[in-house]
């Protein structure tokens, strides 16, 4: 039940950030149109690839020193990273400035829409001006929360306002920049009069250890960034190609994120059997976390695949159709995210097994780069999603040989069989019995409860364990909930 409830708590958080910019989403495929909603994601991932790259390693090394390291003053720990965040971010200035200008010499988008990556540069600077790493270093979450929130609705409000037309994704590009500046200052103008005092400077300590911690922003969504700014060097033309992607993108962001939260939900569980040096039951939980994130995962990946096309021809706009084939293409990836969380997330990490976790982020980063550099040209953004799956697939496969200790090959194939069967059968029959229906809302509605019973009724029929889990989980509710109304 302690579980279970986690699970929720994480979720409900992590699907209002994926779920809420899908609101404007379908405004601006409808208003820009293909062409020019594609200039707007390419402008806005090569700006956010460097962002994540400097600045977001830093807010996760700056959270960590505040909740980890009691031999320093906030003060001391603030100011010093809030230091290398302003070099961080000139850095970024100069290495954007310099690729823009090599670009610009040979690559005809460089050089035509340079003022839109002039505006881009918005986000840099309200990338820096983020504090919200101190509130959640210092357990105080609610701040950057609402922050967020109010932000992502006055946003919204102004994209009502201001972009109305397919020219207007230059305005687009410059609202996101200047909401997530006026969004950051909120935060600048709350932080505590003490953090100046006790201040002691070690600039150069911390620079190296930010420098060695540059791994945690190694994953999926750093991969898939650069493979939109690799589309955009070698394949300049594949202008709507960036929006089918980036569109893709965001809306399977919102299955990976209830797969991966699982994971997520579950480590501190998995930390307290790992102190207790109890084996048995350490292999019992790796073998429930794994299926768990399977029986979720299934759904979702095949569910995906086979509503997506109709989904979004209504959902985007009828220029969007392509974004369907596109999320079909991506949907392996909510699985393999999600068994990836599981073992690296959770059994290497704490394991002591660092180095082989950044390793295959390292390796993952290469191959990840290597393979879209030469599929990008023939397949176009396709071939970044293919080495996004290739990426993945490989992290999977070194993660799963260093945790076979506790995860045995033939188990994981057990586990997982039943799930797969039964949601492949599934995709085939939501596939056969709504393939010529016309693509409206009540379509998607009936796939998805088709998909649904199907599933369910599945599960059920191959005895899978996660059902008895389900029965004793509700009689435990019954449970309490009947001794409530007895003693009322």
């Amino acid at each position: 039940m302690r579980g279970l409830k986690n699970y929720l708590n994480q979720v409900v958080y992590e699907l209002m950030q994926a779920v809420i910019p899908l609101i404007p989403l379908a405004y601006l495929t409808h208003v820009l149109g293909i062409n020019s909603f594609g200039l707007s994601a390419w402008a806005i991932g090569s700006m956010d690839l460097l962002c994540l790259l400097f600045l977001g390693s830093s807010s996760l090394f700056g959270q960590n020193l505040l909740r980890n390291n009691p031999d320093e003053t906030e003060a001391t720990v603030f100011w010093n990273v809030v230091v290398i965040r302003v070099l961080a971010t000139l850095v970024a200035a100069i290495f954007f400035g310099g690729f823009v200008w090599w670009q610009g010499q040979t690559n005809g988008l460089y050089q035509v829409h340079h003022d839109l990556l002039q505006a881009s540069l918005l986000l840099l600077v309200g990338s820096a001006l983020d504090f919200s790493w101190y509130f959640i270093g210092t357990k105080r979450p609610l701040r950057p929360l609402l922050q967020a929130m109010s932000t992502k609705v006055l946003f919204l409000m102004l994209v009502l306002i201001l972009v109305k037309t397919p020219n207007n994704f230059n305005n687009y590009v410059l609202l996101i920049g200047w909401t997530r500046i006026v969004g950051n200052l909120f935060l600048l103008f709350q932080l505590p009069p003490t953090l100046n005092k006790q201040i002691h400077w070690h600039i150069g300590t911390y620079l190296g250890q930010w420098l060695k911690n540059l791994t945690h922003v190694l994953g999926f969504e750093l991969f898939a960034l650069s493979g939109l700014v690799i589309a955009a060097i070698k394949s300049p033309t594949e202008i709507a190609g960036m929006g089918y992607y980036e569109a893709a993108l965001q809306l399977t962001q919102v299955g990976i994120v209830l797969v991966i939260t699982i994971g997520v939900s579950t480590l501190p569980r998995f930390y307290q059997i790992y102190q207790q040096n109890n084996y048995q039951k350490l292999i019992e939980h790796i073998d429930n976390a794994v299926e768990s994130v399977t029986a979720v995962g299934v759904p979702l990946m095949f569910g995906t695949a086979a509503t997506a096309v109709q989904f979004n021809t209504w959902f985007l706009g009828q220029g969007f159709s392509a974004v369907g084939l596109f999320m079909t293409a991506l949907a392996p990836l909510i699985l393999l995210l999600g068994w990836n969380t599981i073992l690296g997330g959770q059994f290497l990490y704490l394991a002591g097994q660092a180095r082989v976790i950044n390793f295959t982020l390292w390796l993952g980063l290469f191959i990840n780069v290597t393979i879209a550099w030469l599929l990008v040209p023939r397949y176009g953004l396709f071939g970044s999603i293919y080495a996004l799956l290739i990426t993945e697939l490989m992290i999977f496969a070194i993660q799963l040989y260093y945790a076979r200790e506790v995860i045995a090959f033939g188990r994981v194939i057990a586990l997982m069989s039943k799930y797969l069967v039964t949601g492949s059968l599934m995709y085939l029959t939501i596939l056969v019995t709504t393939y010529n229906w016309p693509p409206y809302p009540s379509t998607t509605v009936f796939q998805i409860g088709l998909g649904t019973i199907l599933y369910v009724i599945g599960i059920i029929l191959l005895r899978s364990t996660l059902v008895k889990k389900f029965e004793r989980i509700c009689k435990s509710y019954l449970k309490v909930i009947r001794r409530r109304y007895r003693t009322e």
